[in-house]
């Protein structure tokens, strides 16, 4: 168990929320289509696409997919979120992330009506 050591520490100053702060931003940034900030976004979330994706196939280019349809989701979660009402982006954008990485697996009728599936 970690004990922190300055327990005087404002919240202003805590890195979390600094980073939960930069997302917010970043996301309404994306709502007016800001490209470097859905790139910060992929970059910070990148890490959890990758283990969603690893955790579905193992394989390089189901992998890549996977990873792109996570990214759909989370531009998908920055149109959909509103900010206090939603609780955290991270928890929020989950939902959309897995959502669209399930629909690689299970893809429309019309897509395996034309031989997309």
């Amino acid at each position: 168990m970690k004990i922190a050591l300055n327990l005087r520490q404002d919240e202003a100053s805590h890195p979390d929320v600094d980073r939960d702060k930069a997302i917010d931003r970043d996301v309404e940034a994306c709502r007016r289509n800001d490209w470097e900030a859905k790139t910060r976004l992929f970059q910070m979330f990148m890490p959890l696409l990758l283990s969603l994706a690893k955790k579905r196939t193992q394989e390089t280019a189901s992998l890549n997919r996977y990873i792109e349809a996570g990214k759909e989701g989370l531009v998908s979660a920055t149109r959909h979120y509103k900010p206090p009402s939603s609780g955290k982006f991270q928890v929020f954008a989950l939902t959309y992330i897995e959502g669209e990485m399930d629909r690689v697996d299970h893809p429309g009728f019309f897509a395996r009506l034309f031989g997309r599936s």
